[in-house]
């Protein structure tokens, strides 16, 4: 008895005292463990019904509970001010166990829906699927249901990726969609929106790579071939809390063009008119910049 006592107290990790750090982390994860079973539980309900699930008890929990563990780690949690990312990862989750539950999906990470609903009619012209010749986008549809929530606070996050993406607007601040970047210099914006007490209260926007930024391209849309969440009610003026605006035009990413060896003066940029790729000149292309945080 007097060793395995012994043991007990010397092995390692046994004796080490728990944290407010490590509750902090605890309490966070019960809590985005209850909100998706509670989206779960919500979706089963509409299954059942056929009305659209409501997941409003949920989201008034998860925000109370998770404010509720911040406060009590008081400062020492693991990650801080993540909420609305973790919120829109677990629904993002939920919503896809959903789609594959009800034979719509599939497991694993495909690609987002193009946005496609109609199909070529065999002639260069649109029009109602399957069209000519079958197995078109527009008919298929394969791909992850795109879902945005606006958080009111300038940003929109996306609720598959789970990243949150800067809006922006028409009135000559740091948001202007009007305002260009060469491909050197859009840390300049970047900087600004990571300056204390930083923009909607975020402090690690970046630029996105163009992985990231041709998940916002919809094909079902052209100048600009985005989802309307990035373009509504852009008028001369109108703020990232009135507006949501986009350019037609291209946008950097952090991605350098490198296909050639030594052909590094080029970075991809994903051009908005029709949701194309091209990369271009870093110094002598001016371009539009929108900021992104979060995901994997």
């Amino acid at each position: 008895m007097a060793v395995l006592t012994g043991l007990v107290l010397t092995w390692p990790g046994l004796a080490a005292a728990v944290t407010d750090a490590d509750k902090c982390e605890a309490a966070k994860l019960k809590v985005a463990g209850k909100y998706g079973f509670c989206r779960l539980k919500a979706e089963a309900k509409a299954a059942q019904t056929g009305d659209a699930p409501d997941y409003s008890k949920c989201d008034a929990k998860f925000s109370q509970k998770w404010t509720d563990a911040e406060t009590k780690g008081g400062g020492t949690c693991p990650t801080s001010g993540d909420e609305a990312v973790m919120q829109s990862f677990v629904s993002g989750h939920s919503l896809r166990i959903a789609s594959v539950l009800s034979g719509q999906g599939t497991i694993g990470d495909p690609p987002l829906k193009t946005g496609q609903t109609q199909c070529d009619q065999g002639a260069g012209t649109l029009g109602a699927c399957p069209g000519l010749p079958s197995g078109q986008d527009g008919a298929l549809q394969k791909g992850t249901a795109r879902s945005y929530t606006d958080n009111g606070d300038g940003t929109i996050t996306d609720n598959v990726t789970g990243l949150m993406w800067e809006k922006l607007s028409d009135d000559g601040s740091i948001h202007n969609f009007h305002t260009y970047y060469t491909w050197y210099n859009w840390i300049v914006k970047v900087a600004n929106l990571n300056t204390a007490p930083c923009f909607a209260g975020h402090c690690d926007w970046r630029l996105p790579n163009i992985n990231e930024l041709q998940t916002l391209a919809d094909y079902s849309r052209e100048s600009p071939a985005i989802d309307p969440v990035f373009n509504t009610a852009c008028v001369p003026g109108c703020t990232v809390s009135t507006c949501s605006c986009t350019q037609s035009f291209g946008y950097w990413s952090s991605t350098t063009y490198n296909t050639y060896a030594g052909n590094l003066y080029y970075a991809w940029t994903l051009e908005y008119n029709s949701g194309t790729v091209w990369a271009r000149d870093k110094s002598t292309n001016d371009r539009c910049v929108r900021a992104v945080r979060g995901g994997l």
